[in-house]
This record gives structure tokens, C-alpha cells and sequence, in this order.
């Protein structure tokens, strides 16, 4: 095994995380090594003209290779265990940028009842109103201590929103639920017209739509670093897809060209970590990985090691990385290790066709939307609910490509959808058409541009027995057992969801659609059914080793040189995007490696 020179930090993986931090501390003078076991390409000049809505979408070119890497999922513990062979449920991206560099946009932040969702439960209903099981467990920071740092990473990228108030004036349009103190650095993206159509009839039902805040840039942006880029060109090639225009935010924008240009940070590509290992005091002395180019495996030692990859990634690393100090795996000492896996609920319930209409979209992209924050969290009244949490309503969005969206025709046709009366005391609807043969074709030809999705974005909160461990019977193509995970829906998370398309349906009625479908119950969670890439957990932070594996700065609590950044460290996983909060912990934990961890090595950080 080859050993490689010494660095005072490697990063497995470089997406954004990695990007900010290996910019806070190059800058601070360490030398940072991030290891990427995807290629090096930057989305401009890359990805133009690269609107191959095969290769992207649907062959998924900037994913994970799943022929060398792949998951096992089971519904609870008494049942088999079964490798994802085609992705569905999840997309982890790979290739340096990481996920960010083909993301949607979305920039949520979290609010102050996510944070500190358990005492906001108890304090309101009651310890009784929390279900069985449920691990329902406050986060060690406050919105108010993330907030400087979601706004220096908002204004360092360009984000593009509108506010609810300023200097304490409140600001007509803005969500209202959000207690931001400062503007956007740019106005919102320009909405499509099917969304400007939901936000009507939000507001005659009396709810607060906004446009939704995002990562991409809604005219030219000139950043504190002197960096210009182009405002969004609407071109419905986004998600999926590297940004040809670079007006899509990403750490391939701003923070790793930063990082480089400090002559201290290095990426290598085509590598494959495969296991953090310790030295004899039981600290992490480096990693090993393979270079899959020549299929050599390699020695790195560092004096800190930063886990910055994919939820998935993270923790199987942390699982894998055993020897006499850490049988169970580094961060594994009290048990905690694999605990707390959560899902995002993502779906579209309801879908409504507006005959003769048309509007338009095959541009855009999944931020140039309109959204409620009515039913989001704990915002609303659950005295007489049976559940807890709720989920962003999301207009329908752009880059409708014909390959991937054609599934949704005809109406009603879809897995567990049905046709639904249009007006609430009407005719019962007529059956749904077939999904095939000339009656698909006619409504293709006929709806592909005037079909309407609503889409919810809901909690999901932890369960004993949702779990990460390594599968006993599966390997990859490097002899590793496959990360495994246990993982269904549960009542409160069926009861959330008919709740929340109850109330799609509302708004698509008030809409005016010629014709509704809806999926009105909650199918059982499966890999095949896309559910978005928001899986958090399994390296959970928290106030001691006994209910964590990390503190607040996912500095492991049994190897403090060791540390976790992302998903991973989200001891719930509220209803809306995980990225902006990904990078304030990330602006937040390399504050504290420049100004604490590197002025005592090898201590907790309190």
C-alpha cells in the first residue's frame, strides 16, 4: 500500500461541505486534501448544451455508479433485506461538487420550532401527544445561533428570495413564518404561470403563499470576492444537470475555486475511501482508499479527518472503520451510531388538467415556484390532529422533458391514483382512460403542457428501530458489506399525509382544473417510487455521547479529530430542504476548527 504525504486535513468527498470548509481553513493556512470518488468536472463549460434528457434523468450520468456501490432496504427487522439494482427512492450524486451540482435550488431555512421540536411538542400538548417509539429529540443549536451563518452563505452564493420584513417592517408577499432579520441578496425567481395560478387560489382560501427562496440567481450577481455570474436563463435543463450558465449556486461556484486559489487545498478524483483508520492512541491517523483509475489503494494520514460526503457515505464509513478502540465503528462507543435514519416525504398527491390551457412548462426550474408554509411543522394547531409535523405545498414546477413526464398521462393512470371530482359536490368521476395504445397518445398530445402536479415536502421524524447497520449478506465491488437500512412508514406518517392532500385538494378545486387525480393514502414505503434525496441521520449530534454521535460542530464525541458534516448529523428531518442548514454547520463548524479545535488538537469542543 502506497503511503502518501502527510496533510493537516482530508475531506472524504467534495461537494459543498467539503468546498466551504476546505475554504475556511486553506485560508487559515492548513493544507486540505479532499478525496472524490466521482470525476472532476466543472458544470461551466461541461455541461453545455448537454440537454440529453436520457443520459440525466433517467440514466442518471452525474449519480452514484449503483454497479459498484449500492444500499439494502427492509421494512422492519424480521424482514429480508434486498440491494437497490436501479435507482428510485433516492439519487446520491458523485463527481466533485457533489450533489449541489445538479441540484434543484430549493434554499429553505429550518425554523426555530424544527430546532426545538421536542420542547415545542411537550411544552404545547404534552408529553402524551408524542407516539410510541417516536425518538423526538431536540437539536444541540438554535435558529438563532445558525442564523449569521445562513446568512453569510446566502449572501456568499447570491441567494434569490423575498423577505417578510426589514428593519422590522413587514414586507408584503415574503413568508411570514420566517423570522430573517436580512433581505436577500436578490429578488425572487419570476414564477411560471401555473404557479402564479396556485398562488391565486392560496390567497381566496385565505393562506400565505410566497415565492420560494433559492440557490439560483434571478439576475447578474457580483459576490464580496469579486466573483460575477449570470442571472438564470430559465432553460429547463436544472435538476439532474450541471448549470451551463452557472447561475446555479453551487461550491463548484464560489467556495472550491476560493479553496484552490489559496495554493493549500488539492482534489483527488476517482477516489474511493473505504475506511477511516485509527492509530494507537485510538485517534484517526488517515484514511485508506482505492484510486479506481488503477485500482491501487493508498495510505492518506492527516491529523484531522472530515467525513463530507453523502448521508450514506458518511455513515457506512463510521460503521466499516473498526479495530480494538472502536469494535462497533468510530462514534459507536455508547450505541448511538445508525440511529435516527428519516426520510423526507416528498410527493406529488394531487394533479389537476386545465383543458386548453397551456402553460409553458418545458422552461424553468423547480425554484421559479410559489409556496405554503400554512400547514408546515408545528406551525399550525395539533390539539385535534392525530399526528405531529406537517409539509411545504409546492406549485408545480418547469423542465417538464417528455421522456421523463409522460408517466403522469392519462390522468388518473398513475401507481395508486385515482380520478377525483373537480368540484366538491359534483358529477363522481369517469373511469380513467388506458395508459397505453391511442388513448395515451391523445393525451400526450392533448395535456403533455396543461397537466398540473402539487407538490408536499413533510416531516419525518425518527423511530426506534429506523436504523443504519452493514448488511450480513451483500457486498460491494470493493468486499465492503452494503450500508443497510430499516426504514417503513408509520401511522403518524399516513395520518400527515392525508391530511396535507386534503388540503391540495382543496387548493387544485380552487385552481379551477378541468379534472383532478389524487393518491389519497400513503403507499408503503418502497425503493422503486422516487421520495427525494433528503435522508438524514445516522450520525446524529446532540448535547452528550449518550443520546449522539457528534456535537453540535459533528466533532465525533469517542475520536474528536474525526468529524461529520451534513444530513447526517439531523436528529429529525423537518419538511423542507436540507441544504442551507447543511451549509451554515458547515460555515459554523469551520469557524470553530480556525479559531478552537487547531489551538488544542484532539479536544471536545464544548
Amino acid at each position: 500500500m502506497a503511503v502518501q504525504k502527510k496533510v493537516d486535513v482530508v475531506t472524504v468527498g467534495a461537494g459543498w461541505s467539503a468546498n466551504i470548509l476546505a475554504w475556511k481553513l486553506a485560508e487559515a493556512g492548513y493544507r486540505v486534501l479532499s478525496l472524490e470518488q466521482g470525476p472532476w468536472e466543472w458544470a461551466a463549460p461541461n455541461a453545455a448544451y448537454k440537454h440529453d434528457g436520457l443520459l440525466y434523468p433517467v440514466r442518471k450520468r452525474m449519480m452514484t455508479n449503483i454497479k459498484k456501490e449500492s444500499w439494502t432496504w427492509r421494512p422492519h427487522p424480521r424482514a429480508p433485506s434486498l440491494p437497490m439494482r436501479q435507482f428510485g427512492g433516492f439519487l446520491p450524486g458523485q463527481g466533485v461538487g457533489g450533489a449541489a451540482a445538479h441540484w434543484s435550488g430549493m434554499l429553505y431555512r429550518f425554523l426555530p420550532s424544527d430546532f426545538q421540536v421536542r420542547t415545542h411538542v411537550v411544552e404545547r400538548y404534552g408529553q402524551e401527544k408524542i407516539p410510541e417509539n417516536m425518538l423526538l429529540q431536540d437539536w444541540p443549536v438554535t435558529y438563532e445561533e445558525l442564523e449569521p451563518y445562513y446568512d453569510q452563505f446566502e449572501w456568499d452564493i447570491g441567494a434569490s428570495g423575498l423577505p417578510s420584513r426589514e428593519n422590522g417592517h413587514v414586507l408584503e408577499g415574503g413568508n411570514p413564518y420566517e423570522p430573517r432579520r436580512t433581505l436577500y441578496p436578490n429578488p425572487p425567481l419570476t414564477p411560471g404561470l401555473s404557479s402564479t395560478l396556485f398562488a391565486e387560489a392560496c390567497r381566496q382560501l385565505g393562506y400565505t403563499p410566497f415565492p420560494q427562496p433559492s440557490g439560483i440567481l434571478s439576475r447578474t450577481y457580483t459576490d464580496r470576492f469579486g466573483r460575477t455570474r449570470s442571472g438564470c436563463l430559465y432553460c429547463g435543463f436544472c435538476s439532474r444537470y450541471g448549470c451551463e450558465n452557472d447561475s446555479k449556486s453551487t461550491g463548484l461556484t464560489t467556495h472550491l475555486p476560493l479553496a484552490l486559489q489559496t495554493g493549500l487545498h488539492e482534489v483527488r478524483a476517482h477516489c474511493h475511501v473505504t475506511r477511516v483508520e485509527a492509530g494507537p492512541d485510538g485517534l484517526a491517523a488517515g484514511v485508506t482508499y482505492v484510486d479506481d483509475r488503477t485500482g491501487e489503494e493508498h495510505f492518506q494520514p492527516a491529523d484531522v479527518v472530515i467525513l463530507a460526503a453523502y448521508t450514506l457515505t458518511n455513515v457506512k464509513l463510521l460503521l466499516v472503520s473498526q479495530d480494538w478502540h472502536h469494535p462497533g465503528g468510530i462514534g459507536n462507543d455508547r450505541g448511538m451510531l445508525g440511529q435516527n435514519f428519516t426520510h423526507q416525504m416528498w410527493y406529488s398527491p394531487v394533479v389537476g388538467q386545465f383543458d386548453g390551457r397551456r402553460f409553458n412548462l418545458y422552461m424553468g426550474n423547480t425554484s421559479n415556484t410559489y409556496s405554503i408554509y400554512d400547514f408546515y411543522g408545528m406551525l399550525f394547531d395539533h390539539t385535534r390532529l392525530d399526528f405531529l409535523g406537517g409539509a411545504g405545498i409546492y406549485s408545480t414546477w418547469g423542465e417538464r422533458e417528455p421522456v421523463s413526464s409522460a408517466g403522469f398521462l392519462p390522468l388518473g393512470t398513475g401507481k395508486n391514483s385515482q380520478l377525483v371530482s373537480a368540484v366538491e359536490n359534483g358529477d363522481p368521476p369517469s373511469k380513467p382512460p388506458r395508459s397505453w395504445g391511442w388513448e395515451w397518445k391523445e393525451a400526450l398530445r392533448s395535456h403533455w403542457d396543461n397537466f398540473v402536479p402539487i407538490a408536499i415536502q413533510g416531516d419525518s421524524f425518527a423511530y426506534r428501530g429506523h436504523t443504519f447497520d452493514l448488511d450480513p449478506h451483500f457486498r460491494d465491488a470493493y468486499g465492503q458489506p452494503l450500508l443497510r437500512f430499516t426504514f417503513d412508514w408509520q401511522d403518524d406518517d399516513r395520518q400527515r399525509y392525508r391530511f396535507i392532500t386534503g388540503r391540495c385538494l382543496e387548493i387544485m378545486r380552487a385552481m379551477g382544473a378541468s379534472a383532478i387525480s389524487a393518491i389519497p393514502t400513503l403507499e408503503d414505503y418502497n425503493l422503486t417510487t422516487y421520495k427525494g434525496t433528503h435522508i438524514s441521520g445516522g450520525a446524529i449530534m446532540g448535547t452528550d455521547p449518550g443520546n449522539s454521535v457528534t456535537n453540535k460542530f459533528g466533532q465525533v464525541w469517542d475520536t474528536p479529530n474525526v468529524f461529520v458534516t451534513g444530513a447526517a448529523l439531523y436528529p429529525q428531518n423537518p419538511g423542507s430542504n436540507p441544504t442551507n442548514t447543511l451549509a451554515a454547520l458547515a460555515y459554523m463548524t469551520g469557524d470553530a476548527l480556525v479559531e478552537r479545535y487547531f489551538r488544542a488538537p484532539n479536544r471536545l469542543m464544548g
